[in-house]
């Protein structure tokens, strides 16, 4: 078994609904899809293509993000009821959101191990992968997410990040035999979110939103330390809409969204990503991962 990975589908625009619809029914037969998130905020929709992926893909895993958060067409009354809801969803249709041992007969064996998460405003306390910006709103008013997610509870010092962090403590606390690889759609480290060769000057001149600090909502530190209390080898994320490839400190961090149209066309994220990622073959390791440098 392939393990293969994307993110940030965003199918509510019809060019990545194609994008899933495209995808070979019998090239992934035997394998395995990591899912980190960003699908939809519409149920319909989400539903909709984790049923395509099981149609392509023998295995589905999944996490959601925060835009299957959103409280808008649906009929839910916060947050954290339409995610108890989606994750009933993906019981019953057979979509992996625990724990996974693949390849178990095979020559490299993996768990596969999905990390429920949320991001840490700076104004949130400890964990924040914060970094100041130069002329950005700290209100952060065009972040969707201050309009459309619900907490049943205050939203403060860091609340809706701990309550998923707390989730993931039986599989943090499980014993691996095989090697690991952990994923979710918020950012674990802060160094993530710049790619290797980062310019701030050249980034000044490229920014789209120079108002808009995405630092503020990228993660959380407390989930790499989850990442490394399991002894995971690679971990997968989303959220940032940019393609990343890297180790740290024994780690390999691997972020491979599809994104907007737009951000493809502008180079944002390389426009050629037309199929999910291979980044481990249960036969012969880990796999390689090169990308361009317009892909980091």
């Amino acid at each position: 078994m392939r393990i293969f990975a994307i993110s940030d589908l965003h199918v509510d625009n019809p060019q990545n609904r194609e994008w899933v619809r495209q995808l070979s029914r019998t090239d992934y037969r035997e394998d395995l899809v990591i899912v980190a998130g960003d699908i939809s905020d519409d149920v319909i929709r989400i539903q909709e293509v984790l049923r395509q992926l099981l149609e392509r893909f023998a295995r589905v895993a999944y996490v959601p993000g925060n835009h299957e958060m959103w409280i808008r067409k649906d009929c839910f009354s916060d947050s954290l009821q339409k995610f108890d809801r989606l994750l009933q969803l993906c019981q019953r249709m057979g979509i992996w959101t625990s724990p996974l041992l693949v390849g178990e007969q095979d020559a490299y064996p993996v768990w596969v191990v999905p990390l429920f998460s949320w991001y840490i405003k700076p104004e949130e306390g400890e964990g924040s992968l914060f970094l100041p910006k130069p002329g950005e709103d700290p209100t952060l008013r065009m972040w969707s997410d201050h309009y459309y997610v619900k907490w049943p509870f205050e939203a403060r010092n860091g609340a809706a990040a701990h309550y998923f962090l707390k989730l993931n403590e039986s599989a943090i606390e499980k014993e691996y035999r095989f090697p690991v690889i952990s994923f979710s759609h918020f950012l674990p480290r802060q160094e993530l979110i710049f790619p290797e060769n980062f310019d701030p000057e050249e980034a000044r001149k490229r920014d789209r939103y120079p108002t808009f600090n995405f630092s503020r909502v990228a993660g959380c530190r407390q989930l790499d330390r989850q990442i490394r209390l399991m002894g995971a080898k690679i971990h997968i994320y989303g959220h940032q809409h940019r393609n990343r490839d890297r180790i740290i400190q024994g780690v390999r961090y691997i972020s491979y969204c599809l994104g907007y149209p737009g951000e493809r066309e502008n180079h944002h994220i390389h426009p050629a990503v037309q199929t999910p990622l291979l980044i481990w073959d249960t036969r012969t390791g880990e796999a390689d991962s090169v990308f361009s440098q317009n892909q980091q």
